[in-house]
């Protein structure tokens, strides 16, 4: 186990990266644009600096060299859009980074289609869509099984999508953005719950228009009444987590009233659903 750097030190060379960091800029305009050179330098000396920090702290998780030159940011954007994507809350974080709601930072990043970001997004949108896909039909080939009112519609489209999608080669970025239309991949995984959209009946509020190809529900607002809900065994694992975690707090003699009430409401709900996911197994 690596020895920590001492706060003192740490504190040091945050202080002096910063100051060297200002001073290069310090003649700038409030308010004025930085250009693509100097961020590349600045991509660079990140690079740097965090080696250097890994060097001293004894890890081996350096940000490696790949072989194709410098980074830019081109290359820096492609990063962000797979952060933005993969990462619990990312379009969240993207939205106040960048002072948009959800669909004008995707359909237009800094104000402009030109910039080409929504097609990078896209493309990372449709890699992460694939990956679940072929999670999700694996599982379904293991005997995963499936409950609520969309669980025929997951699994046509699992199956489906694996046929379709295959050895798909894309030339281009916004080939990405037009595919993410399609039906067949219209599937989101939330915590506890799988949405197979239809964004005519779909009960939550959707980000982005019904007609938009690129509309996705709001997983974190599922309404327990939508027809598009369908739940795998494995988003049942994490409905079962809650409840054990609620069944502990309703056994606290010492909780509030109000809070022992609900929380018993939530716990009455989750089991329902646990325990009409298991009596449908072996039906479908």
């Amino acid at each position: 186990m690596p020895a920590a750097v001492p706060r003192s030190a740490w504190a040091a060379r945050m202080s002096s990266a910063k100051f060297s960091a200002n001073r290069s800029h310090r003649s700038q305009r409030r308010g004025q644009a930085r250009t693509t050179s100097s961020v590349a330098k600045d991509l660079a000396a990140f690079v740097e600096w965090v080696n250097t920090e890994c060097q001293h702290r004894g890890r081996t998780d350096l940000i490696p060299d790949d072989g194709r030159g410098h980074l830019t940011t081109s290359r820096f954007r492609r990063t962000l859009a797979w952060f933005i994507r993969r990462r619990p809350r990312g379009l969240i974080a993207a939205s106040i980074q960048y002072a948009h709601l959800h669909t004008r930072m995707l359909q237009g990043y800094a104000g402009t289609y030109e910039s080409g970001f929504p097609d990078e997004y896209a493309f990372e949108d449709w890699l992460y869509r694939l990956e679940n896909l072929a999670e999700d039909e694996q599982a379904l080939s293991q005997g995963e099984h499936v409950s609520g009112p969309a669980a025929d519609a997951y699994r046509y489209r699992v199956t489906a999508a694996g046929r379709e999608f295959a050895g798909r080669v894309l030339t281009s970025d916004r080939q990405a953005r037009d595919l993410l239309g399609n039906q067949l991949l219209q599937i989101h995984h939330g915590m506890g719950m799988t949405c197979v959209l239809n964004p005519q009946t779909a009960a939550c509020p959707l980000r982005g228009a019904v007609d938009d190809p690129t509309v996705t529900p709001d997983t974190d607002d599922c309404r327990p009444q939508c027809v598009n809900l369908a739940r795998t065994d494995r988003d049942i694992a994490h409905v079962e987590q809650q409840a054990r975690h609620l069944a502990e707090i309703v056994a606290d003699s010492l909780a509030p009233p109000i809070r022992h009430a609900r929380e018993q409401h939530e716990l009455t709900r989750l089991k329902q659903i646990i325990e009409a996911h298991e009596k449908g197994r072996g039906q479908q």
